[in-house]
């Protein structure tokens, strides 16, 4: 009978894991999903750069700066040629009066103030090249504009003559701004590994949300098309010039590394949570609702800029909005399940203080770059940016809290199928390990079924499960009336 019953056991056992992976296996399709959508902007930029360029190129503006970014010390100058080009006489060569080009600056009082520049007058053209003294008095930032004068005068947009200017304090600040730079880059980029080392060494995911999993990977994904669609198609690029004239390209080639990377290492936890031991978890019917809400959303955004009702630039700016929301909550599901769980077992710790460490340095370079340009206005203007990073290092620290404090010795129990009491030690389904660092224990199913247990964090080993005072009553009621097993052929009882 006893193995009537296991064998009914694994039976009922392999079941469950079936329906469960396919259930799981049905959510791989957000990924799916994401990667089209990011394969068909791919190809729309294309295009609208080819029917772009086969239009024929735009003549080059009469007037040039040999430089548009500029950084300087206080008390010291730095030198801009501004020169013309082969159109400067067809464009100049007709006028009547003296036209000037007057620069202005967002920000007073942090350079000098630049001379007007004759461009013109009724005697003939001044084509000779122009040297721009930008002498640096405080720190700050500030971008410098010109205008052609008189105003009525519309031969010439100057548009392209512009100057953004940083003016520092000290160059050791600079130089420790790069390194903490470079400091939270690796610490985020390596932060993803902790948890798949810990995955592929316990052979399970039980007590990794898969909640946050999958909002992670869709996170990232909307993030990388936000990142790509920036970096590398011209026709995004000239839009944002369009919204922004003499704005910066938000995306730089660091942040399409980090971006691909992270989708990378998110893709292979989304592949151990399919084909590992994750007990009765799955992706909460909350979790489900919010993924497709998003994804939904995402479709819309696409469609309505593939219809040229929006402009891509927009479409991909609400796909950072997406990423935004996305990075405000994912972290939720972790640490409701590990209160649930009453332990932080399968969650690696690892991951926490790296994401802590790459938050905290990230920070730390905001401080110093506010201090060295005296731009505290930006530090604390951008809320986005500023916010996100302080939220994730206020859950980093929560997560710390519950690993060394709150559940610091607590076995790690999951409630069985049917269990009310989620904290109940007599729900026990063989998972004790509460060491979540960068490897860990735990039991598998093989191991169940043969009556033995692995062993897990040093602390608990040779612990056995915890036997329930009603089962204990039970055996001791049996072992009263139970007749003495035949000691002559043992090998004959059923």
């Amino acid at each position: 009978m006893d193995i009537k019953n296991k064998r009914t056991g694994k039976m009922i056992f392999r079941k469950h894991r079936r329906n469960t992976n396919a259930r799981l296996t049905s959510l791989v399709w957000p990924s799916r999903f994401l990667s089209v959508v990011l394969f068909m902007l791919c190809g729309k930029a294309i295009t609208a750069q080819n029917a772009s360029n086969g239009a024929g190129t735009i003549n080059p503006p009469p007037l040039r700066l040999s430089a548009h970014d500029l950084s300087i010390k206080v008390g010291q100058t730095a030198n801009v040629l501004l020169f013309p080009t082969e159109n400067f006489k067809p464009v100049f060569q007709n006028v009547t009066e003296s036209i000037y080009l007057v620069f202005h600056s967002s920000v007073p009082e942090v350079i000098q103030p630049l001379d007007n520049i004759t461009l013109a007058d009724a005697t003939g053209l001044i084509e000779i090249n122009h040297t721009l003294n930008i002498f640096a008095l405080d720190a700050g930032k500030l971008t410098v504009t010109s205008q052609i004068v008189p105003q009525n005068i519309s031969i010439y947009e100057s548009t392209n003559i512009y100057l953004r200017v940083e003016v520092y304090k000290l160059e050791t600040l600079l130089i420790l701004s790069n390194i903490v730079g470079w400091i939270y880059f690796a610490a985020w980029s390596i932060s993803f590994y902790p948890q798949i080392i810990q995955n592929y060494q316990r052979k399970s995911v039980r007590g990794l949300s898969l909640d946050f999993v999958f909002l992670n990977i869709t996170g990232f994904s909307v993030y990388a098309i936000f990142n790509i669609g920036l970096y590398w198609f011209k026709s995004m690029q000239q839009e944002y010039y369009v919204e922004y004239p003499h704005g910066v390209i938000p995306v730089q080639l660091n942040d399409v590394v980090f971006t691909m990377h992270a989708l990378f290492a998110c893709g292979i936890t989304v592949v151990q949570c399919l084909i590992y031991d994750r007990g009765s978890q799955t992706v909460s019917d909350t979790g489900k609702m919010l993924l497709c809400t998003l994804l939904v959303f995402v479709f819309v955004i696409f469609i309505v800029a593939a219809s040229k009702a929006i402009s891509w630039l927009t479409f991909l700016t609400w796909c950072s909005y997406v990423k935004l929301v996305i990075t405000l909550i994912k972290y939720v599901p972790q640490a409701y399940l590990n209160w649930y769980r009453k332990s932080t077992s399968g969650w690696s710790i690892g991951n926490v203080l790296l994401d802590f460490t790459g938050g905290v340095f990230s920070l730390t370079q905001m401080i110093f770059i506010a201090y060295n340009h005296n731009d505290w206005a930006s530090f604390f203007g951008d809320l986005t940016k500023f916010g996100l990073g302080l939220f994730s290092i206020l859950f980093d620290i929560f997560f710390i809290v519950q690993h060394y404090v709150l559940y610091r010795s607590h076995a790690a129990y999951d409630p069985i199928e049917g269990g009310d009491n989620p904290s109940d030690p007599n729900q026990y389904d063989g998972d004790i390990t509460t060491s979540n660092h960068f490897a860990g224990g735990s039991v598998d199913s093989a191991d169940m079924e043969n009556g033995a247990i692995s062993s897990g964090d040093n602390n608990y080993d040779n612990q056995q499960p915890p036997i329930s005072p009603a089962f204990v009553a039970v055996e001791q009621n049996d072992s009263q009336h139970a007749p003495l097993p035949s000691t002559t052929n043992p090998e004959s009882t059923d």
